[in-house]
């Protein structure tokens, strides 16, 4: 399976892949994972307020570990709003994990 990669939605590029779905704050999937972005696909993202998105790296990864801690995180700032700062905590706390 692909490794993937969390990043902020105003760096994501046409043409990259989705290694999750896409979901509104009520659950609702916004884009399929496997979904390769387009330019409106990107603008409908910020229409609904995504502020990140798992993007498939290609290299090769443990997908369990990655999927549970997407999943902590998740729950973690399930509350913490789409504040500027809460993304780029979440963003150093996965980063870090990722690494270790």
């Amino acid at each position: 399976m692909n490794a993937r990669s969390y990043i902020v939605l105003s760096k994501a590029k046409p043409g990259q892949q989705l290694a999750e779905a896409v979901q509104d704050q009520h659950g609702m999937v916004l884009l399929p994972a496997g979904a390769t972005l387009t330019v409106n696909h990107l603008q409908h993202l910020q229409d609904h307020g995504v502020s990140i998105l798992s993007i498939q790296t290609g290299k090769p990864a443990q997908a369990a570990d990655a999927q549970q801690l997407a999943q902590r995180l998740n729950h973690l700032f399930s509350t913490a709003g789409h504040s500027e700062a809460a993304l780029q905590l979440r963003l150093a706390i996965q980063h870090y994990r990722s690494q270790s």
